[in-house]
């Protein structure tokens, strides 16, 4: 398909939600893309959000994928639809961008991904946070070894959420749609950089609770983490800590130390020739990546940025046109699954869970 000649590349959404939106958004912003078309199951929903936009609206997917002019399609259903939708658009010849997480199992996650395989279509998965210029520094910087043998790493999501937003979804914070709670949900971004910057996982040893929702799944969930490398490290991700306070990482290495607090640097510390030369390079990385704009889904899930998604769309329109691997793979989806699902199992069987499931 990548040796095709195509004046716009075609997107279709499915799901017209929150997210759904912030897509549609970013296809009609994006260069080279083109927005064709819209699907929801709720058909006055899909028929509003298409006219508002001057596309087609669909409530049938598989109807939807039989038009040609459609070359990638944006998944922002409930997290547990994923996979089913991902094969369907796979099996049409589609390329597919899914939201985060790619799916709620290890399991479905690799049907996904051995789906689009065997159909020669390209399947990304969102993890914006990767793309911020804080966070692509952090990675060059620790691939080339400037921050020294990894020791510690910590992803903490301070996050709150109301009763409310989760009555109103129906299908948050439940097993079968959302896969999960506050890890699944609301962490696994963070989750994702932490494996991203420190490497891949030995093993978790997890602990969840539902300490002030009602909800099936976790409103707080806990692992400590032992990384391939000899690292070590935890995670926290709440809903409950009002109003919505931090999202960081901590990154302790053998010269130095850097923490991220909602994608902007907040702590750089460095092992130098003299103290004059670290305060230096110090405030030097604090002035540049210290105090860049990013909004915080911490309080209200509608003030994430959308720049990140606009970048993984303007890609995919190079992926479908030169026949290039997206920059954020289904591979890349998985990691952050997995890690959860591990913490997960840990939780219900009070033992260390190894990595791979």
């Amino acid at each position: 398909m990548g040796s095709k000649t195509y004046n716009k590349v075609g997107f279709a959404v499915l799901g017209s939600g929150n997210i759904g939106r912030r897509h549609i958004n970013c296809i009609k912003e994006a260069d080279g893309a083109e927005l064709v078309a819209i699907c929801d199951i709720v058909p006055e929903v899909a028929t509003k959000m298409a006219e508002e936009n001057g596309v087609a609206a669909y409530t049938d997917l598989d109807e939807m994928l039989k038009r040609d002019d459609i070359h990638v399609v944006n998944i922002c259903t409930p997290s547990g639809l994923h996979t089913d939708a991902i094969i369907r658009c796979a099996s049409a010849g589609k390329h597919v961008i899914t939201e985060k997480p790619l799916d709620i199992t290890v399991e479905r996650v690799d049907r996904a991904i051995n789906a689009c395989k065997e159909a020669g279509v390209k399947l990304a998965c969102i993890f914006q946070n990767r793309l911020t210029p804080t966070n692509m520094m952090i990675k060059k910087f620790i691939d080339k070894g400037g921050l020294g043998r990894l020791l510690i790493g910590t992803a903490n999501v301070l996050w709150y959420r109301t009763q409310e937003y989760y009555d109103a979804g129906g299908w948050r914070g439940t097993w079968a749609m959302d896969g999960g709670g506050s890890l699944m949900n609301q962490s696994i971004h963070t989750i994702d950089l932490l494996q991203w910057f420190m490497g891949p996982v030995e093993s978790v040893i997890g602990y969840t609770g539902i300490l002030s929702h009602e909800i099936e799944t976790e409103d707080t969930g806990i692992g400590i983490v032992k990384f391939k490398n000899g690292a070590v490290g935890t995670i926290l991700g709440t809903t409950c800590a009002y109003p919505g306070v931090a999202t960081a990482v901590q990154l302790f290495g053998g010269n130095g130390s850097i923490i991220s607090d909602n994608n902007k640097l907040k702590v750089w510390k460095m092992r130098r020739e003299s103290k004059e030369a670290e305060n230096e390079e110090e405030e030097k990385m604090l002035k540049a990546y210290g105090s860049l704009k990013a909004e915080s889904g911490s309080a209200d899930p509608s003030s994430i940025t959308k720049a990140g998604h606009l970048i993984q769309i303007e890609d995919m329109v190079k992926v479908v046109k030169e026949g290039t691997e997206p920059i954020i793979t289904g591979e890349d989806g998985r990691y952050s699954v997995e890690i959860i699902q591990a913490i997960y199992e840990s939780a219900r069987t009070g033992k260390e869970v190894k990595l791979p499931l």
